[in-house]
């Protein structure tokens, strides 16, 4: 059996680890620990067929989960490295490091872990300054394309947005999907401790039953649309993260890309929120890229600028964690 002090060590650095966004709030991974290793696994029972058919978004929140693992495992003294296994798990080794010294960039991720959250809302009307865009431009992953809300790039992404709408909200399972993953109330929530949250959205408390009935009366293009001119038009810049070949790999890693990146904006003190429809749609993707004048394949899309505190986080469930011999 693997050794007691491991075992605290992997209760907490798992306890950060699920701390970063996922579809719906779906929260789709399990864990397995053994001697010095973590092993995040995909939990398919959260599979979306609708808006994720291929897992594809599963994948990247189980990288996201994985960044977050690394960068607690550095605070708390231990060095990582990870494989992705044939079985599609996440096999994270730790080693204890002989230096003490703090490494100032990881804690300043670490600290964000906590402040990190999917803004809801329009953005304040403040732009990003040049000196975070060049710092952005500087440090972020050559994975990550970015784009000024003026941009013409930014009135493609815009325009694929209104179109990925225009076609989810039409789609009835799409619809049935997000609404099966909403919680209308506290009990509801506390019940589940995943999905989308009420609080979290900006909703009153209702019956589940009630809430259901209510909320499908405002799920159209028209209104979807809306909101998202609304939000895309405060936004001072887009973001879209981009993988070469769609495999489990340039999944996971792109997750740790996608992580890192809004931790680091979260530190600076700027929101985002994501707005993946463009990439979800199979028959808007293909155009986005080609009009994007772009090679890679784009997966996520984020919207940046400045937001408020949120009033509420979205909850997170006990994660199962199997102990192996």
């Amino acid at each position: 059996m693997e050794n007691t002090s491991f075992i605290e060590l992997a209760k907490t650095l798992i306890s950060y680890s699920i701390r970063c966004p996922s579809g719906h709030n779906s929260q789709p991974w399990s864990f397995q620990v053994a001697n010095n290793k973590i092993i995040i696994v995909p939990d398919l029972n959260k599979h979306l067929e609708v808006v994720d058919g291929n897992d594809k978004e599963l994948f990247i929140s189980l990288g996201c989960a994985l960044e977050n693992l690394q960068i607690a495992a550095t605070h708390f003294g231990y060095s990582t490295e990870y494989f992705v296994s044939e079985d599609d798990k996440i096999n994270v080794t730790f080693t204890k490091k002989e230096s003490t010294t703090v490494n100032e960039e990881n804690e300043v991720l670490f600290k964000a872990i906590d402040k990190r959250h999917t803004h809801r809302s329009k953005f304040l009307d403040k732009k990003l300054t040049d000196e975070q865009l060049q710092y952005i431009e500087k440090e972020k992953d050559d994975a990550i394309l970015v784009y000024d809300s003026k941009s013409e790039g930014a009135k493609i992404i815009c325009q694929k947005i209104t179109e990925g709408n225009s076609i989810q909200m039409a789609d009835p399972a799409f619809k049935d999907e997000l609404v099966a993953w909403m919680r209308f109330n506290n009990k509801h929530r506390e019940a589940t401790q995943n999905g989308l949250c009420y609080n979290v959205l900006g909703f009153p408390p209702t019956p589940e039953f009630l809430g259901r009935r209510v909320i499908k009366m405002f799920l159209n293009p028209n209104a979807q649309n809306k909101t998202d001119k609304e939000v895309n038009a405060s936004a001072s810049h887009f973001c879209v993260f981009t993988i070469k070949d769609n495999t489990v790999k340039e999944y996971v890693a792109l997750g740790k890309i996608l992580e890192h990146f809004i931790l680091k904006i979260t530190s600076m003190g700027l929101s985002y929120s994501f707005s993946n429809q463009p990439c979800e749609v199979s028959e808007i993707l293909g155009p986005l890229k080609e009009e994007l004048k772009v090679s890679v394949i784009p997966a996520v899309i984020i919207r940046l600028g400045y937001g408020t505190e949120p009033k509420n986080f979205s909850p997170r469930e006990t994660p199962e964690i199997q102990f192996l011999e």
